[in-house]
């Protein structure tokens, strides 16, 4: 019978050398064992459409949707879907003049939300048959931009920037009749871009792009209740992580993820991502936060408990959304090319440069 902790206490020197490196051996092989996590990848980049922005994966049809909005001055938008692991275009939703820019996705109910920016309209695509359903609208002339839909209680919010005499607002649409149900203007001054979604305390943080600051907003007082600074500057887009309670946001002027408590307004961390800091997504299980930095190229990997940079991975020219398949993992983007001079009124529209790193969608295993 092999003795106890006790027993080779008690027993010779030389029985208790052996026990040690017994222990020793145990202890190396455990650690030589143990499975190294591997290193996140970029595993594949396709070239797709011109006009590529936002992305979402939808598993009503088990594919990522990635908006085109077609070359310049031609009316040939259309929403891509790609094959999951190869990237392969299995669908393709033609749009015409009826262009879309962020995407949001409700697969409790089959449907593709797109924010028209140029009509002021959100469109509602059904995504089996690949039909428009609806073209929602509250008034003319709202700069829509960012989509987040709350499948629950079959809701959409839609940020609306606001410019020029127009205020900026949130849209509260009821996505079971295709309707605005409220239009929240009170405390949103300031440019409203993006959006983030805290259901257990019916909230929405919003990014206030002029002021850099986050606006928290009440939907049962239809109201923003209260803003604080961003701790970066160029705030552009937010998510909010429930199970820490902490807001991660996207400022592309400095370049910075920045991470703040929710409930105390405080700055905890700045981190330096890359320049054009733009997209945020957290993976579904909230370990990682992954940030398309525009300018630099790169999509970066944050650990959200350490708030470290686990990666940055160089996907395309201009990184601009990041979307992650909630039973895989597997994380998208969405690369945007280079812009072409924008003709001068009256002239033709000027072909852009060649890029072959821009117009992609690249995969990326973490």
């Amino acid at each position: 019978m092999p003795p106890t902790h006790a027993s080779a206490l008690s027993a010779p020197p030389v029985l208790r050398r052996r026990h040690a490196l017994a222990l020793l051996g145990a202890a190396t092989f455990a650690l030589r064992a143990a499975p190294a996590r591997a290193a996140a990848t970029v595993e594949k980049t396709v070239k797709l459409a011109p006009g590529l922005y936002e992305l979402a994966v939808s598993t009503t049809t088990d594919l990522v949707h990635v908006a085109s909005t077609g070359p310049r001055g031609a009316d040939s938008a259309r929403i891509l879907g790609l094959d999951l692991r190869t990237l392969e275009v299995r669908s393709t939703i033609e749009l015409g003049a009826d262009t879309v820019f962020g995407l949001g996705v409700n697969d409790a109910t089959g449907t593709l939300f797109g924010t028209g920016t140029r009509s002021g309209r959100l469109v509602a695509i059904d995504l089996r048959s690949g039909q428009v359903k609806a073209r929602i609208g509250e008034g003319e002339g709202a700069h829509l931009r960012h989509v987040v839909v709350d499948e629950a209680r079959n809701r959409a919010f839609v940020s609306i920037f606001g410019y020029r005499d127009k205020p900026s607002a949130i849209w509260v649409v009821d996505t079971a009749a295709n309707t605005v149900a409220h239009v929240i203007t009170e405390g949103l001054e300031g440019g409203i871009s993006g959006l983030a979604y805290d259901p257990a305390g019916d909230r929405l943080f919003a990014g206030a792009l002029g002021p850099n600051e986050v606006v928290e907003v009440s939907l049962a007082r239809r109201a923003g209740v209260r803003r604080f600074a961003s701790g970066g500057e160029g705030l552009i887009n937010v998510e909010y992580h429930a199970a820490s309670g902490r807001l991660f946001c996207a400022n592309q002027k400095s370049g910075q993820l920045t991470v703040l408590d929710a409930a105390s307004e405080t700055l905890v961390k700045a981190l330096e991502t890359g320049a054009g800091a733009l997209g945020i997504t957290l993976s579904p299980d909230g370990a990682l936060a992954y940030v398309a930095n525009r300018g630099a190229g790169t999509v970066s990997l944050v650990e959200t408990s350490s708030l470290t940079v686990r990666a940055s991975l160089e996907t395309g020219t201009h990184p601009n959304t990041v979307a992650v398949d909630p039973r895989s993992g597997l994380a998208y983007v969405s690369n945007k090319a280079k812009a072409g001079p924008r003709p001068a009124p009256g002239q033709a529209p000027v072909p852009p440069p060649e890029d072959p790193r821009g117009d992609t969608v690249s995969l990326i295993r973490a």
